[in-house]
């Protein structure tokens, strides 16, 4: 089997390909590019065809689209961190629930490297906002 292959068959790969298609079409919908764009295509993409193979929790799915949205309440109107602690928490179990198929010590440090990387791109995208055109 293919490395590449081999690793989109992995849970943690699968889930690597989904955080940065949230990232690309994070940065794509703020910086309106072709770049940006088509990565978040072509990660999109990569991610379906690892859910062939490792079909994702719904719910988790769901869990981290929540905490996106809320991640980006808490950058668009003062709720004093309410909107941000949620948002975290959401991220971080959504990110958990999609790597069920983990040991608990590997799937605890990815589900946190993916929160990371997601509470990231929110603020950059954010920053990218309030910056003069």
């Amino acid at each position: 089997m293919p490395l590449a292959v081999a690793l989109l068959c992995h849970p943690a790969g699968s889930f690597a390909a989904l955080v940065a298609a949230i990232v690309a079409a994070l940065f794509a919908a703020q910086s309106r590019r072709f770049l940006p764009a088509f990565t978040a295509a072509a990660a999109a993409l990569l991610a379906l065809l690892a859910s062939l193979q490792v079909p994702p929790s719904a719910l988790g799915f769901a869990a981290i689209c929540a905490g996106v949205a809320l991640l980006h309440a808490e950058f668009l109107w003062p709720t004093f961190g309410c909107a941000g602690v949620l948002g975290l928490g959401a991220t971080a179990w959504g990110s958990w629930s999609l790597l069920a198929a983990l040991a608990p010590l590997p799937r605890g440090v990815v589900a946190l490297v993916g929160t990371a990387a997601v509470v990231a791109a929110v603020a950059r995208t954010m920053r990218l906002r309030t910056l003069p055109p």
